[in-house]
């Protein structure tokens, strides 16, 4: 399970249309199951009642999910949520604003079982852990492929 950011993309914005915007972002978490699905889930303030938004899925996702990690938001109008599993696959997914479709922006394959991710606490690097032993660092590069910075390795 992964909480969304609490803070919206107003909380950077200036201008007149910022005193109309949303300062917290709406209550939303991401979950990943058996049935290989990474799932978006909604909650109104005032209901306290969780529905399913959105399913997150893609062909070359394979293997069951293990983890999923929601990217801190530093300000910017998307989402991007990560999610890994035992075969290996790591995928993110993007939201361009709230109430717009999620897309896959990019999916990969590690050399073992992606057993846990976690994003930096700026949102520009994404950690997996692989195996027993073994991690690597990622960063997104241009046109939206993440690229291997570092290896941790015992």
């Amino acid at each position: 399970l992964s909480w969304a950011p609490s803070k919206t993309a107003a909380t950077m914005a200036t201008g007149p249309a910022v005193g109309r915007a949303v300062a917290v972002a709406p209550c939303r978490l991401a979950s990943c199951g058996a049935d290989g699905v990474v799932s978006i889930w909604h909650c109104e303030l005032r209901a306290v009642e969780w529905r399913k938004q959105h399913e997150l899925t893609a062909d070359t996702f394979n293997g069951l999910p293990r983890d999923v990690a929601w990217r801190p938001n530093i300000g910017l109008p998307c989402s991007q949520v990560a999610a890994c599993t035992d075969e290996g696959a790591v995928a993110v997914w993007v939201q361009d604003m709230d109430g717009q479709p999620w897309r896959l922006q990019s999916c990969w394959n590690m050399s073992g079982d992606a057993r846990r991710l976690t994003w930096s606490r700026s949102g520009c690097l994404l950690a997996v852990s692989i195996g027993d032993s073994s991690s690597c660092v990622f960063r997104e590069g241009r046109a939206g492929a993440w690229e291997k910075v570092s290896s941790l390795d015992q």
